[in-house]
């Protein structure tokens, strides 16, 4: 562990921009510390860069340095005839933990098919190796590419537990799990484990990359706070900020800052390591919140929040503005909610609220006075917000549970709104597009834009204009939860967007708008508006 921490300090001492990740210019100056000649250094960057994404993470960082890469080549075996097969050989060069490598194929035409599905996702025991053929060619003109992730699966060591705090105010039983009180699920638990072993725990860390795609769903109805995670992902130094460490502590007890409204006032939640776990294939596997890679900051994160609210079953259902507000110590949210004329009506919270540690029930207040909004005034709105650092979440209302129309989108249920394009097509005409993310880390909108499909091949809008399909760079044929739509076809579907200032920038009052959270304000023409729960 003190050899890890040692790695992991020098990796921030060489991680100049504070992001997360060493660029090869950072990793350069690594490589010339260690003495490898400059004429090397591309090979070895290639080399410690796993993935292959540019920029090389902490846990890529670790396996490089203690020699645990997994090796893997790609290998096209054509006939003359123009089909043939595309084969991988794989190695899990770890001791210690199986790896599970996914391989998802992109840009393929039709005249490609996956026997292995796409992504296909491969699971190697310590030690193994396989081969694999993850693409038939059946005829020509044809092209893929690919990109690979992997990550380590539980192997069922020992986990010595001499040192390890355990928290006696939030016990690892029942009571902490508690019960949904409402329409959503809260799910069970049969046995808590430490995060840092649910994948190979000389790879744990706290923080890797923090992005917004390493916040993925797990079986409890907190889709309002994972959404706020994923929107904060965009800011990895707030998200880093909530604790008072940046590594994984030794004895696994961690303080986490969470935002008191009642009190106004930054409270210190203290937890342990241990995440409800359910087993699954003779594996554990988290019954809440699941990591993405080895970065475990997303369940202790949950973890905190449910701590805060007295268990995991009183996240179930909630307000993503109450998130926002509890991450961000920023307590002037607001929301546009959609009229039946089709015109956004802005919203403020109301004080009157149902407590500081109840995620339900957020009310929102305005008043004859307070305006409305066109779509084309919307639009203009949301893109000053996102370039005023706001995080942005979105819902389709819905009649209390969670449903999935047939294009895709889910009601009930909270999207991250990542961002906003004005842009053009390829024959110069104007386009309005939004970028959104599905906090289950997957199940997407199947519309025009959409980046995916069965068949790898996405939305035919990209295929018509690939100058912008290469601006953008929509991951086509990733079932990953991101996804793009028109913004006519997302002020269409979604009815309500809650927004939260994390710069410096405050929200902008209106003209006309009225405060509707002072005694003053409070007149026999103002309205309330429960907001309703999301899971």
């Amino acid at each position: 562990m003190a050899a890890k921490k040692r790695l992991q300090e020098l990796f921030e001492k060489y991680d100049v921009s504070g992001d997360g990740v060493l660029s090869e210019e950072e990793m350069l100056t690594v490589l010339s510390q260690l003495g490898i000649p400059q004429a090397q250094a591309e090979s070895v960057f290639k080399l410690a860069d796993a993935n292959q994404d540019g920029v090389i993470q902490v846990h890529e960082f670790l396996a490089w340095v203690t020699g645990q890469q997994p090796k893997y080549s790609v290998n096209k075996n054509m006939n003359d005839d123009g089909t043939g097969t595309i084969d991988v050989v794989i190695t899990n060069t770890s001791e210690v933990s199986g790896k599970k490598f996914t391989f998802t194929f992109k840009k393929c035409e039709n005249l490609v098919e996956f026997p292995e599905g796409n992504p296909a996702e491969i699971v190697l025991k310590p030690g193994e190796q396989i081969s694999k053929t993850l693409c038939n060619v059946v005829g020509s003109p044809w092209r893929y590419s690919y990109s690979l992730s992997y990550r380590s699966e539980f192997t069922g060591i020992d986990d010595d537990l001499t040192n390890a705090f355990v928290d006696p105010d939030f016990p690892h039983e029942d009571g902490s799990i508690g019960e949904s009180s409402s329409n959503f699920s809260c799910g069970t638990a049969t046995l808590w484990v430490r995060a840092r072993m649910l994948g190979d725990p000389t790879e744990a860390v706290l923080f890797d990359q923090v992005r917004p795609q390493d916040v993925q769903q797990g079986g409890l109805g907190d889709c309002w706070l994972m959404s706020a995670l994923s929107c904060l992902g965009q800011y990895p130094q707030k998200l880093k900020s909530l604790f008072t460490a940046n590594q994984l502590a030794e004895d696994g007890k961690y303080e986490v800052y969470l935002y008191n409204m009642e009190t106004k006032e930054w409270e210190t939640i203290v937890i342990d390591e241990f995440v409800p776990c359910n087993v699954s294939c003779g594996q554990p596997r988290p019954a809440f919140a699941r990591p993405l890679g080895e970065e475990i900051w997303v369940l202790l994160l949950e973890k905190a929040v449910a701590k805060f609210c007295g268990s995991y079953g009183a996240l179930s259902g909630g307000s993503v503005a109450w998130a926002f507000q509890v991450l961000t110590g920023k307590t002037d949210p607001v929301q546009y909610g959609k009229e039946e004329d089709g015109r956004w009506r802005r919203r403020k919270p109301s004080d009157a609220g149902s407590g500081a540690k109840c995620p339900r029930n957020v009310s929102w207040c305005w008043n004859s006075s307070s305006p409305t909004l066109s779509v084309d005034e919307l639009f203009t709105e949301l893109q000053e917000h996102i370039a005023d650092r706001h995080v942005l979440g979105c819902s389709i209302s819905g009649a209390g549970k969670e449903s999935a129309k047939e294009n895709g989108l889910i009601t009930s249920h909270v999207y991250s709104l990542l961002q906003i394009f004005s842009e053009e097509l390829d024959d110069g005409t104007a386009v309005r597009l939004v970028k959104l993310r599905n906090p289950w880390g997957n199940s997407e909108w199947n519309g025009d834009w959409s980046d995916y499909s069965a068949d790898g091949n996405g939305s035919a809008k990209w295929k018509e204009n690939p100058q912008l399909c290469a601006k953008l760079d929509p991951k086509r044929g990733s079932n990953d939860g991101v996804f793009y739509m028109s913004f006519e076809d997302w002020s269409s579907w979604y009815t309500s967007v809650v927004l939260c200032p994390v710069g410096n920038k405050p929200i902008p009052p209106l003209e006309g708008e009225a405060d509707a959270n002072t005694a003053d304000d409070l007149t026999d023409e103002t309205e309330f508006e429960m907001e309703m729960m999301l899971a």
